[in-house]
């Protein structure tokens, strides 16, 4: 546990094993919303960990949690068998937080919900880690970011990313995440998120579920591939009616399903299409398995 004031701890190549709660974790002091007093955990490294079987007690246990916490780097570690969420974002504090070429799998073993990173905002907080915040800090954070991992939600994940409870300035991009109920989700009044150049691969339900935007905080989902396993599937849930500066930005979708059919909001897809929205986008019939492993890779294996 890193508690209070830490700077540039390193976590790299242990195995952790059987633990009856969380592995890692990394928590701040705040003076209620202020968090510019530097009492908190930053530029801590999580590298090249293996982690699992854990819980074995504490049934909300992860591999990796932090709350009031800020620039973390969680950079190839291995998480799997766990009762929850494999990693834990408590909250927004800062941002500034990489979690890049990560392999999280077995998670939600002994709960629904959550999925292999699990993300809650309910309380934001002043800092000045985003290089746009003013002297006094600001409520805004520094973008978190998730690139370039494998996640698989499998057992109850409800999604790969589930960002929960007002989650919001994440940017998720070049990820594959296979299995989970749905892809991106973004509830209570989040905002901020994008998902773009991510493969959703077999998903249960929905390629997307967000509630509505503000003009000026609107959600990204572009240049992504879903591949639905549902009848009659729907490409997800956001606001119809909003107007255009609060709609969330869409195009450039490969979608695939059963039989190469899709709605968007209760349309069929090239009914939606032919008013302007979702431009350079497509449905189709389930491809191959091998199409996908081969996209997959390509994404795992970008700038290697």
């Amino acid at each position: 546990m890193l508690s209070g004031y830490n700077r540039f701890t390193e976590i790299r190549e242990n195995e952790f094993v059987f633990i009856g709660d969380t592995a890692m974790a990394a928590w701040g002091f705040t003076d209620n919303e202020y968090g510019t007093n530097g009492l908190q955990p930053r530029y801590t490294q999580v590298v090249q960990n293996v982690v699992h079987e854990i819980g074995i007690f504490t049934k909300q246990a992860s591999c990796w949690f932090q709350a009031k916490t800020s620039q973390s780097l969680l950079e190839g570690n291995i998480c799997f068998n766990g009762p929850r969420a494999g990693i834990n974002f408590n909250d927004g504090f800062g941002g500034g937080s990489r979690l890049t070429r990560n392999l999280v799998f077995n998670t939600c073993r002994q709960s629904g919900d959550h999925g292999p990173f699990n993300s809650w905002d309910r309380l934001p907080f002043i800092t000045e880690v985003n290089p746009d915040a003013g002297p006094n800090g600001s409520f805004v954070p520094a973008m978190n970011e998730i690139d370039h991992n494998f996640m698989i939600g499998n057992y109850e994940s409800q999604e790969a990313i589930d960002n929960d409870d007002g989650s919001c300035y994440y940017s998720t991009h070049d990820n594959v995440f296979l299995y989970s109920g749905n892809g991106m989700k973004n509830d209570f009044g989040g905002h901020d998120n994008h998902h773009f150049n991510n493969l959703y691969a077999y998903s249960s339900n929905e390629c997307l579920s967000i509630v509505a935007q503000l003009p000026g905080h609107i959600d990204f989902f572009f240049n992504n591939t879903c591949v639905l396993t549902n009848a009659d599937p729907s490409i997800g849930s956001f606001d119809c009616d909003a107007a255009p500066d609060a709609a969330p930005f869409m195009e450039g979708l490969d979608l695939y399903t059963r039989d190469g059919n899709i709605t968007v909001c209760s349309e069929p897809l090239k009914e939606y299409m032919a008013s302007g929205k979702l431009p350079y986008s497509s449905v189709g019939a389930w491809p191959s398995d091998e199409y996908l492993i081969d996209l997959a890779t390509a994404i795992l294996l970008e700038n290697m």
